[in-house]
């Protein structure tokens, strides 16, 4: 009796293997950093030279924003520079600019419904919808396999650390405040006609919950931690720098002499440096540790195409 093997049936249909990816991926295009900068030279000069532009708030909320408009000027070439280096791969520069993005989203929020209407309330919201949809672009363009083995040297336990303690510490801070008023008063931190304050929405909707993000994610060791966590520092660490500078500012401006505003000087000064002593050692420790990634780590677009 004649035995027959049986062969591996074949599809007739051609296997398509997938196109391999382009190295590098697709940036932004290469006029939008140049024309966000500009509208922040703009608004931020505005704020600086012209008196009336913060009106209608106290004293020290508008020196605190003239404060943050110098700071923020100072990012500008940091933010062209870096957007270069990550044109050319560098993963470092690319989070970095990203860092810098979420600084400019984080600042023209505040202005943009924050800030008594001025001449620059159009371009506050520009400003707020540019960096907000390049800060996006710039964490969901970051391939986290590609980019794991690269961020893998670098010391996750104490960036963990400091952005549960940060978080939890800042946002327990603004709860007291806003519950021990809810029965029938005002918070003492309560913004322009009684309006709530800002910086509470932004920080306990966005910012607070993204730094408690990034920790736990460091600690479950999963790849989109460091990227997450590194644009955040960076912010974190410009907001130092910004609370610092409120203080000569507002001892220009006289506001020295108030003892209640001296007080208040005497905590930011204290406070944001011993908070931006950490965010800069753990920026430092991070570069001096990032390796090589490789040249896909930046992908082509938010979400796989197909057809």
């Amino acid at each position: 009796m004649e035995m027959r093997v049986p062969t591996e049936q074949r599809s007739s249909e051609p296997v398509h293997e997938a196109p391999p990816r382009d190295a590098g991926g697709r940036p932004l295009p290469a006029m939008y950093t140049p024309l966000l900068c500009l509208l922040v030279v703009i608004a931020a000069t505005y704020g600086l030279a012209f008196d009336d532009a913060y009106r209608l708030v106290s004293p020290l909320t508008r020196q605190t924003w003239r404060a943050q408009d110098a700071v923020t000027l100072v990012t500008v070439p940091l933010l062209i520079w870096a957007t270069r280096r990550a044109r050319a791969t560098s993963l470092g520069a690319h989070l970095f600019a990203v860092g810098i993005l979420t600084w400019l989203t984080y600042d023209f929020a505040h202005l943009s419904f924050g800030t008594p209407f001025n001449a620059m309330f159009l371009v506050y919201v520009a400003i707020l919808a540019l960096a907000g949809f390049a800060m996006l672009d710039g964490l969901l363009r970051v391939d986290v396999i590609a980019a794991r083995p690269a961020l893998a040297p670098v010391p996750h336990r104490a960036a963990m650390w400091f952005l549960a303690v940060a978080g939890v510490g800042i946002g327990l801070l603004w709860l007291l405040e806003i519950v021990a008023a809810l029965p029938n008063g005002l918070p003492t931190n309560i913004h322009l006609s009684e309006l709530p304050n800002p910086t509470w929405v932004i920080d306990l909707g966005w910012v607070i919950p993204t730094a408690l993000a990034a920790a736990s994610m460091l600690r479950r060791d999963r790849p989109a931690g460091p990227v997450v966590a590194g644009p955040i520092l960076v912010m974190l660490a410009i907001l130092s720098v910004t609370m610092l500078t409120v203080v000569p500012f507002a001892v220009a401006a006289g506001l020295g002499s108030d003892p209640v505003v001296r007080q208040q000087l005497i905590v930011f000064a204290g406070l944001f440096s011993v908070l931006g002593g950490i965010e800069f050692w753990l920026l430092v420790r991070a570069r001096r540790h990032l390796g090589v990634a490789l040249p896909t780590w930046r992908l082509r677009g938010w979400w796989p195409e197909s057809g």
